[in-house]
């Protein structure tokens, strides 16, 4: 017999019992999926699974049966077909160590054919017809738990059921005495067939599933130089009202393969348990996420510019500064300027309650035009802070900073002192209209959220605590291909 909805509670209760691995390694950012996300996901693979659910094929039943007066009696009801399906009703429910989720159906159709025939002395008689079968009250329920395999979802069904309340079999052509020896015979029959196909069917669809999940990408590149890893750190946290997964987040550079990191195990603090909310997804990324795509770019050489126009140009030409560094312009009259920019370290994000910080050293080497030749006459040390809010746009988090303020020091010099008025002032202009709007045009591509494809962020809403950035948005489905991939004349497109 299968699993009827009135069972949901019990299977949730069994999968309590199942306690969860004490082990826990440290993620980097953690996906609460809550209620509302997971009605909607339920949702989507319900529906989904009615339409492909039907037409479905049951296997042909035969039976023999001894009937007075006519002997052995072969029946056989075959080309079981199950037609259209109508759900009337769904609900998840979280366990433990995984989800349950049941359906009820208000309506099933099934059409067969039927035969029988036995043998009278030396004659065989038989007769044949079709049948038509209503099935009020279907219920299903399946119950899954999902684990972490070596950084990958792994899915497997725990249990998995169909029951039927009433089939009301209406039998056409033929002997009307037959009719009622047939529903008796194969009443129960057709009932546990249908209800084993329907079972089969599901689990296959969980195994799908399961595939779909295992081959989740473990990164998701940047650029050719950074890569986010995502794979699965620990398996997936199982509250009363939400499921949380835990992904190492971390960038790595984009020619090295993802793979789970050795992280230190023990205690672990989740995210803000916010499963409650109305909205569907809470998404929350730690500051070392920001920080490890800014070591890389740092590592890679990336983060070093040389300028040569700024908007007030008249700065970088040694004409403007003939009376404040007089040996600069005696030593290379009206000769044009550079600034090489390089940082010295990664810049470093710092995320507080209702505020986003970073801070970055530079070194600004200023270099004259000489013939054709570059001449680096000095050297300053600056230290930039800035203040920045972030934003989704589209999959992407980005976001944009502004100046708050920045100091230097002169390191070396080839012209003698710089004026620090002067200078100070070169350098508020070069950071507050050259520095922060190239550094913006970066942020606002951002980078992408851990958000499987086909899916789309809507409704963002964005808070930050201490050393973390959450995201609260809803999702919506615009690619059913990509989770339901569709078969075309023998090949799945995906």
């Amino acid at each position: 017999m299968g699993t009827p909805l009135s069972l949901l509670p019990l299977l949730v209760a069994l999968q309590l019992l199942t306690a969860p691995s004490p082990a826990a390694a440290s993620p980097h950012i953690s996906a609460v999926i809550s209620q509302s996300g997971l009605d909607f996901a339920k949702d989507l693979l319900v529906s989904h699974a009615a339409e492909t659910l039907t037409p479905l094929s049951v296997p042909d039943i035969e039976k023999y049966m001894s009937i007075p007066l006519f002997g052995t009696v072969r029946m056989a009801a075959s080309g079981i077909v199950l037609h259209g399906i109508t759900v009337t009703n769904s609900t998840v429910a979280v366990g433990d160590t995984g989800v349950v989720v049941a359906a009820s159906l208000a309506r099933a159709n099934l059409t067969m054919e039927w035969s029988y025939s036995y043998s009278a002395w030396i004659v065989t008689i038989s007769d044949s017809g079709n049948a038509s079968i209503q099935v009020e009250g279907m219920e299903v329920g399946v119950s899954m738990s999902m684990k972490n395999q070596n950084g990958s979802l792994k899915l497997s069904v725990m249990e998995c059921g169909c029951y039927m309340k009433e089939l009301d079999i209406t039998l056409n052509g033929g002997a009307s005495w037959f009719y009622q020896v047939f529903i008796d015979a194969f009443s129960n029959h057709i009932r546990s067939s249908v209800e084993n196909a329907i079972t089969e069917k599901i689990t296959e669809g969980a195994l799908k599933l399961d595939s779909f999940l295992g081959n989740l990408p473990k990164k998701i590149d940047l650029d050719s130089v950074a890569a986010m890893n995502v794979t699965f750190v620990n398996d997936p946290l199982f509250k009363s009202s939400s499921v949380e997964f835990d992904i190492d987040g971390l960038f790595i550079p984009s020619d090295e393969t993802a793979v789970p990191r050795d992280m230190l195990l023990g205690d672990i603090e989740y995210a803000l348990p916010l499963g409650s909310s109305s909205k569907m997804l809470w998404i929350s990324l730690d500051e070392d996420v920001f920080n490890s795509v800014s070591a890389l770019y740092f590592k890679a050489g990336l983060l070093q510019r040389m300028v040569d126009k700024i908007p007030d140009q008249f700065l970088l030409n040694t004409a403007s500064w003939r009376f404040l560094v007089p040996q600069l312009y005696r030593k290379y009259p009206d000769d044009d300027m550079l600034l090489n920019i390089s940082a010295i370290s990664p810049p470093s994000v710092r995320i507080n309650v209702g505020r986003i910080d970073a801070t970055v050293d530079l070194d600004v080497t200023v270099s004259i035009l000489d013939s054709g030749k570059i001449v680096p006459v000095a050297c300053m040390s600056v230290s930039v802070a800035v203040s920045g809010a972030a934003a989704v746009s589209g999959n992407n988090l980005g976001g944009s900073v502004e100046l708050d303020y920045f100091s230097f020091t002169l390191k070396w010099s080839q012209v003698g002192k710089l004026h620090t008025v002067l200078v100070q002032t070169v350098l508020r202009i070069f950071l507050k209209h050259l520095f922060v709007p190239y550094v913006n045009s970066y942020l606002e591509q951002g980078f992408p959220l851990p958000i499987i494809k086909g899916f789309s962020i809507r409704d963002a809403y964005i808070l930050t605590s201490y050393s973390k950035l959450i995201v609260s948005c809803d999702v919506s489905f615009i690619e059913p291909e990509t989770l339901f991939p569709v078969q075309t004349h023998g090949r799945f497109i995906l």
